[in-house]
């Protein structure tokens, strides 16, 4: 999937990194615990020195795969979320710095692809906080990638700058860390 999106900049003659993804969401979440899968790909793009000639919502909408869920054996299709915005929960100011590179791509490819760190990854679901956010976290937790402490840390400073309503994301948090911290196996009730 980013490897036609590559292809398709260096048609283009794109200079090396012109395009930043970083990874959020399901699919994120299944890179690092194989938690769940996930049909869409949330990500965020940051056109550094695109060419004019490219239309990248239209390349992005063009380039859906098809996999094949191995525990359902279920076929699906994997596309891009054309209206994801990281802007609509708590996200720290140093997410970009803490971003896992993907090896697939060297530093002459005119894409860079990062997947957010695991705390990044967490503190971005506390926006929403719907039972599926809720369980990635705890899956994060659970498989070590996420530090109890780190993760109240950063998320504290993450909803400090947000612009929406901090409660919601302060005490989602707060149960979470609680119910992890109050269970052996850091599995929620």
């Amino acid at each position: 999937m980013f490897k036609s999106v590559e292809s398709e900049l260096t048609c283009e003659n794109a200079p090396p990194a012109a395009l930043t993804v970083v990874i959020f969401g399901g699919c994120a979440v299944h890179l690092y615990t194989s938690h769940r899968v996930s049909s869409d790909v949330d990500a965020e793009f940051f056109a550094a020195e695109l060419p004019s000639s490219v239309d990248l919502q239209a390349m992005l909408a063009a380039v859906p795969q098809t996999f094949v869920d191995e525990r359902s054996g279920r076929v699906v299709e994997l596309s891009y979320d054309l209206n994801f915005t990281s802007g609509l929960g708590p996200l720290h100011e140093d997410y970009l710095e803490r971003g896992v590179p993907l090896d697939s791509f060297g530093p002459l490819s005119p894409l860079r692809v990062l997947i957010a760190s695991p705390v990044d990854l967490a503190i971005s679901k506390l926006g929403r906080g719907t039972e599926q956010d809720i369980g990635d976290i705890f899956a994060l937790l659970r498989t070590g990638f996420i530090v109890a402490a780190e993760f109240e840390r950063l998320a504290l400073q993450a909803i400090d700058c947000y612009v929406g309503n901090h409660e919601p994301p302060t005490s989602i948090l707060t149960n979470i860390l609680q119910d992890y911290l109050e269970t052996a196996d850091g599995q929620p009730d």
